[in-house]
């Protein structure tokens, strides 16, 4: 049975995830993620708070402390620093869940002493390689609105290997990221880039309608959402503040199309989208900004080296990197040096990393 805990900045960013079974491993884990030694601070049988030992030079967590004058009513502990909030332990030594209560009370406090935690421009970078290809079919912007503020950060991935669909991609992409950064909703500007490319196809009508897959993601300070669409097998990520990985996208593909009918993909079904930038089904989804370290957008020449030969390499390499230039680097050298290894060749790679700043304040 897993044991549910609250990881706690002192900036108001928090975590609900759980801990392994063993006592063992809950201390070890709990160090890890405070920069231990650890101290713990039991409160009844309401929770246990776990803190690396206090410094001068760590922040006081209010958040923590707040929580803990909540039902101890009086003097809470001097609480700096990282906090993993548990409830109390059982007799043997492993931890309790958290209690609902005292989640919903830190939950509160986090709210109130959060404000703007993403207060500065976020880090971005994005890193390409062409891999074996002849061209470079994968295209990335980022613009931002003026009147707004918004931030728009757009991957596409190019459905060929010619001059036609290496221009295709460098012209729509700046379109596709000026219309999301404009709308604040990412789904409504592919739908919106849909229409004037079928206008100009009606008008320029050739042999060839080149094609692209897309991930979109809109970034707004105003908003405490981060929102993100896809038409195809392009993908976003969420690395979390305790390095964790969560894909946020589901690929419009046969592989995809399979696996959700339980049955097993060959290795070349995931070459078959169902849905491109042009045309098919628009996938949405939204995240609290608060719980991104990092978004990471990509196409299929990072991400599918790396998941389907050396699983688990893709979050050690993105958590790895000390900023948005060293994920996106590292993802699309390992991602190419992977498929070579593997594969002898390797298609097109891009990466766009949005890494989130977070002061802490004393």
């Amino acid at each position: 049975m897993s044991t549910t805990m609250l990881y706690v900045q002192p900036d108001g960013v928090f975590e609900r995830t759980t801990l392994p079974d063993s006592t063992q491993r809950q201390q070890s884990t709990i160090a890890d993620l405070v920069d231990g030694p650890v101290t713990s601070w039991r409160l009844g049988r309401h929770m246990t708070v776990h803190t690396a030992k206090p410094g001068p030079t760590r922040t006081r967590n209010e958040i923590a402390r707040e929580t803990w004058r909540t039902f101890g009513r009086g003097q809470a502990p001097d609480l700096r620093g990282v906090a993993v909030i548990t409830g109390a332990p059982y007799p043997d030594g492993r931890l309790q869940s958290i209690p609902d209560a005292t989640l919903e009370v830190a939950t509160r406090w986090a709210d109130i002493l959060r404000g703007a935690s993403i207060s500065l421009r976020p880090d971005v970078c994005a890193v390409q390689d062409r891999g074996t290809r002849d061209e470079q079919c994968d295209a990335f912007a980022i613009r931002r609105d003026a009147a707004s503020g918004r931030w728009a950060y757009v991957v596409l991935d190019g459905i060929g290997d010619d001059e036609e669909v290496c221009r295709h991609v460098r012209t729509w992409a700046p379109v596709l990221a000026r219309s999301a950064a404009r709308l604040g909703d990412p789904a409504a500007a592919i739908a919106e880039v849909r229409e004037s490319i079928a206008y100009r196809r009606r008008r320029c009508w050739s042999h060839m309608d080149p094609g692209a897959v897309a991930v979109v993601a809109v970034y707004d300070r105003a908003d405490s959402l981060i929102r993100v669409a896809w038409s195809g097998d392009a993908r976003a990520y969420r690395l979390s503040h305790i390095d964790t990985i969560e894909r946020l996208t589901k690929d419009h593909n046969y592989a995809q199309e399979l696996m959700d009918a339980g049955r097993q993909p060959k290795a070349w079904d995931h070459h078959s989208v169902t849905s491109t930038l042009e045309e098919g089904e628009i996938g949405s989804v939204a995240a609290p900004a608060e719980l991104f370290a990092q978004l990471i957008l990509c196409s299929d020449g990072v991400y599918h080296p790396l998941e389907t030969y050396e699983p688990g390499l893709l979050q050690l390499t993105a958590h790895m990197g000390l900023d948005a230039k060293g994920s996106a680097g590292s993802l699309v050298d390992d991602g190419v040096r992977c498929a070579r290894r593997w594969q002898d060749k390797s298609d097109n790679a891009t990466a766009l990393v949005v890494a989130f700043p977070r002061p802490y304040t004393s």
